[in-house]
């Protein structure tokens, strides 16, 4: 087992819900009036909240790291099926759950970003997690994150089978290798953006991150990726790498020791366990909210605010309820039905 990590606990919580006010400043009726309010402030959240995402990338590839760090991976494809099972099935109920909000809001929300009404191949091609390869219509804002989470660590586990020693130079190199090429060419072409050697730049780091102190090796590993990163940066400037790189140097730094649990970080830890439903499921309080605020012919940016506040805390609500009382149920159950295939 590896260390629980306030640091990262905290990383995740703030990171998904910048993630959600970026979603409430893209859509709605309600972003549309606050946009006229507070134009600055929208176009911030649309455009600066969803880089957000870089660090749910980090943070992704240092956990996945740690969770292998001390197990040869003998058996890839058996990882990647546990990573599936433990992926897919609140993933595929929080996309029914979301489709049955779009369906009772369509007659009161009119936008080109409602879903269209779902079919049989479309629910399969996300289930697969193959909808944005196959250039299908996503049923939901977070659908596409799941497809590439479940792409990276599949990438990962075929490295680490393929590349681990004893002393995880080898490994440790290809990580390494692999990441500066999506740094340097892959992550500056956007039709390349379905597919995990896209974003393995993001999450390249938080893997080396995650093993930078396992040993002298691996931490110069760590610094010299993170120096061609700047020379990534130097040859053309993005954002989004820049925050995964500040987020991967900050793991490394950060210091090293058992969290004395108060109350507030025993809060912060159970906010940081639901982020993933919370990512997965907030598109829905957006749809129906939109729909209620159509309908009551509400208006005035205060309003609006409040109203998108409301709903915020909804989000967080539904995230924490359905984590703790459907995701860690369902995960216990599939883990049992599904030990003798393992």
């Amino acid at each position: 087992m590896f260390e629980r990590s306030l640091t990262v606990d905290v990383l995740k919580v703030v990171a998904a819900q910048f993630i959600v006010w970026h979603h409430f400043s893209a859509y709605g009726p309600m972003a549309e009036v606050m946009t006229l309010a507070w134009p600055q402030l929208m176009e911030w959240f649309y455009r600066y909240a969803r880089l957000a995402v870089q660090v749910f990338l980090v943070v992704g590839g240092f956990l996945a790291a740690q969770s292998v760090m001390t197990k040869p991976i003998t058996h890839p494809v058996t990882q990647m099926a546990k990573r599936y099972l433990r992926l897919v099935p609140i993933y595929v109920l929080s996309l029914a759950l979301i489709s049955m909000a779009v369906a009772v809001s369509r007659d009161a929300v009119q936008a080109d970003w409602l879903p269209s009404e779902p079919s049989g191949l479309q629910f399969l091609a996300h289930g697969l997690l193959l909808h944005d390869l196959l250039g299908v219509e996503a049923l939901a804002s977070g659908a596409w994150y799941v497809a590439i989470d479940f792409q990276l660590y599949a990438l990962l586990m075929l490295l680490c089978h393929f590349f681990q020693t004893e002393h995880h130079k080898r490994l440790s190199m290809a990580v390494a290798l692999l990441c500066a090429a999506s740094m340097w060419q892959f992550n500056r072409v956007e039709a390349l953006d379905v597919w995990a050697i896209y974003f393995f730049a993001a999450y390249g780091l938080g893997v080396l991150a995650a093993w930078a102190k396992r040993s002298p090796f691996e931490n110069r590993v760590f610094w010299l990726t993170a120096a061609l990163a700047v020379g990534a940066l130097w040859v053309e400037y993005r954002t989004r790498l820049s925050l995964a790189l500040l987020t991967a140097v900050w793991l490394v730094i950060k210091p090293r020791g058992m969290v004395d649990w108060t109350p507030l970080q025993r809060a912060v830890h159970r906010l940081s366990n639901s982020a993933y439903v919370l990512f997965l499921t907030h598109f829905g309080i957006i749809v129906l909210t939109s729909a209620l605020w159509n309908l009551n012919t509400a208006s005035g940016p205060e309003t609006a605010l409040a109203v998108t506040g409301i709903a915020w805390l909804l989000c967080v609500a539904l995230g924490l309820f359905l984590h703790e009382k459907v995701e860690v149920p369902m995960h216990h159950w599939v883990s049992q039905k599904s030990k003798q295939l393992f």
